[in-house]
C-alpha cells in the first residue's frame, strides 16, 4: 500500500507545476529578515553590472515592497539598490561624503538620466554607517544610523535621519548593494552584514511644500534635481563645524597650492576634498519629479544644520521666482485637498492622494493605504508596469496583499478609507493577477 501511494504522488503532475517539475525556483523561501550571505547560500543572489563603476550584488528574484539594510564603511560612497530592472534602470540610496551639505540622498537612474529624488542636509565623515533603503508602493525611504553602538538589522532603533520621496518609474525589480571596493577612497560592505527586510515606515512630517524648477544635465556627476537656493561658504571662514570638515578643507588647500585643479584631484585621488558647506541646504523629498514637467513639487522636512531658518529662506527663494509655496497640511483632509489642487497642474502624476498624504503627514497608516492603491492600480486598473509586476513570484505578491489586509483590519482611524481599501484588496485577491 505505501508503494502505491508513493508511486501515485511521484507520477501525478501537480496542477501548479504543469511541466511536471518541482524546482527550487518555484519554492517559497524567506524574503524578509535574511542576510545576503544566507540568500547566496541558497543560490538566490546574482551580480548586475551598474551603468558606471562597480556592480550590484542583488536578489535573484524580483520584488515589489522590500528594504535593504547594510552596515557600510562609507569612506566616499556606500549604496543600496532597489527595484533594479537592469544595469541602467533602478533606485538607489546612497551616502557620498564629498557633497556640500547633501551627503545622504535617494536617486533614480532611468536609461541615461540620473535624478536626485531626496536629500538630507548633512555633512558626514568617512566612517561606518547603518543604511536602509525601504520601498513600499510608490514611496522610497532612506534611513541612516550613526555607528555609536552595535546595530542589529532585525531590531533597529529609531534612525538618526530619514529621507523620502514618491516616484512611479519602477514597480518591481531586484534589491541589492554595492560590495566592498578596495580602491581608495571608495568604501562598501559585504553580504554578512547586509539584510533583506520588510519595508518600514513612518516618515518625517512636512515643514513646507514647495514648487520648484529643475537644474542639472542628468549625468551621474550633475543629476537632475530641484533648483533650490544655495549659500556655499568656504569651510575655513566658519567656526563650530565638525572637525573632519576642517581636515578636508585643509587637504583641498594643500592640493590647490600645489597646482591641482578640481578635475585633476578627481582623476588622481578619486575625489575632490570638501571645502565648502551649503548654508542654504534643507532636507527635502520630491513627489513624482519629472524632467518633462516645467516645475515639480517637493516636500521639505528638515532645516539647515549650521544656519537655522533655511526652510523659510527657500520659501522666499521660490516666491522670488514666481513659484508657489504651501503650508504643510495639518491632517488627512487638508492633505487630500492640497493634492486635488495640485493634480490638475501635474497630469503626469500616477501616485494618488494617499501617496501625497503619506509624504506630507508621515503617518504609518497612510503607507498601508498608498500601498493598496499601488497594487490595485498596477494589477487591475491602469496596469502601467504590469509586465514588471509579473516578474515577482506570485506567492510573494499574495503574501504582501494578505499582510496589508491584516494591517488595515486593525486600523483604528480613517474608517471610511480603511473600508474602501479593504474592498480593493478583496477584489485583488478574488480576481488574481
Amino acid at each position: 500500500m505505501p508503494d502505491i501511494v508513493l508511486d501515485y504522488h511521484r507520477l501525478k503532475t501537480p496542477i501548479d507545476h504543469p511541466d511536471g517539475s518541482v524546482t527550487t525556483a518555484k519554492l517559497e523561501y524567506p524574503t524578509a529578515g535574511v542576510s545576503f550571505a544566507y540568500l547566496s547560500a541558497i543560490n538566490k543572489v546574482v551580480g548586475v553590472t551598474r551603468h558606471t563603476w562597480s556592480f550590484w550584488v542583488a536578489t535573484r528574484d524580483s520584488f515589489t515592497d522590500k528594504a535593504v539594510f547594510q552596515m557600510g564603511q562609507v569612506n566616499m560612497w556606500a549604496i543600496n539598490g532597489g527595484r533594479i530592472v537592469d544595469r541602467s534602470n533602478y533606485y538607489e540610496h546612497a551616502i557620498n561624503t564629498g557633497a556640500a551639505t547633501a551627503d545622504h540622498f535617494l536617486r533614480k537612474q532611468v536609461g541615461a538620466t540620473t535624478t536626485t529624488l531626496a536629500t538630507e542636509a548633512v555633512d558626514l565623515d568617512s566612517s561606518g554607517e547603518g543604511m536602509r533603503l525601504s520601498i513600499s508602493g510608490s514611496t522610497l525611504t532612506g534611513a541612516r544610523w550613526l555607528q555609536t553602538a552595535p546595530l542589529d538589522p532585525l531590531s533597529l532603533p529609531t534612525p538618526t535621519a530619514t529621507i523620502s520621496a514618491t516616484d512611479t518609474s519602477f514597480a518591481s525589480g531586484l534589491y541589492g548593494f554595492f560590495p566592498i571596493r578596495e580602491t581608495y577612497p571608495h568604501g562598501g560592505t559585504d553580504g554578512t552584514i547586509v539584510y533583506l527586510l520588510a519595508p518600514s515606515s513612518p516618515l518625517p512630517p512636512a515643514l513646507l511644500v514647495l514648487e520648484t524648477e529643475a537644474e542639472g544635465s542628468g549625468s551621474g556627476d550633475d543629476p537632475l534635481r530641484p533648483a533650490l537656493g544655495k549659500d556655499l561658504v568656504e569651510v575655513s571662514r566658519l567656526a563650530g563645524l565638525p572637525d573632519f570638515l576642517y581636515r578636508e578643507a585643509k587637504r583641498y588647500e594643500i592640493l590647490r597650492a600645489k597646482g591641482f585643479a578640481d578635475e585633476e584631484m578627481r582623476i588622481v585621488f578619486g575625489y575632490v576634498p570638501q571645502h565648502q558647506v551649503d548654508l542654504g541646504a534643507v532636507t527635502w523629498g520630491a513627489f513624482e519629479f519629472s524632467e518633462k514637467s516645467p516645475t515639480n513639487i517637493i516636500v521639505v522636512t528638515g532645516d539647515n544644520p549650521y544656519k537655522p531658518g533655511a526652510v523659510q529662506r527657500q520659501a522666499e527663494f521660490a516666491r522670488r521666482r514666481g513659484l508657489r509655496v504651501f503650508k504643510p497640511p495639518r491632517n488627512y483632509n487638508e492633505a487630500v485637498a492640497l493634492y486635488g489642487k495640485l493634480k490638475a497642474d501635474f497630469p503626469h502624476w500616477l501616485a494618488g492622494k494617499d501617496n501625497f498624504a503619506y509624504q506630507v503627514l508621515g503617518w504609518e497608516v497612510l503607507d498601508w493605504l498608498q500601498s493598496v492603491d499601488f497594487y490595485y492600480g498596477e494589477l487591475l486598473e491602469h496596469k502601467t508596469h504590469y509586465d514588471q509586476l509579473r516578474q515577482v513570484p506570485e506567492w510573494e505578491v499574495e503574501s504582501r496583499l494578505l499582510e496589508l489586509k491584516s494591517r488595515l483590519e486593525g486600523m483604528k482611524v480613517l474608517s471610511e478609507e480603511r473600508e474602501k481599501h479593504l474592498r480593493k484588496l478583496d477584489e485583488l485577491l478574488r480576481r488574481g493577477w
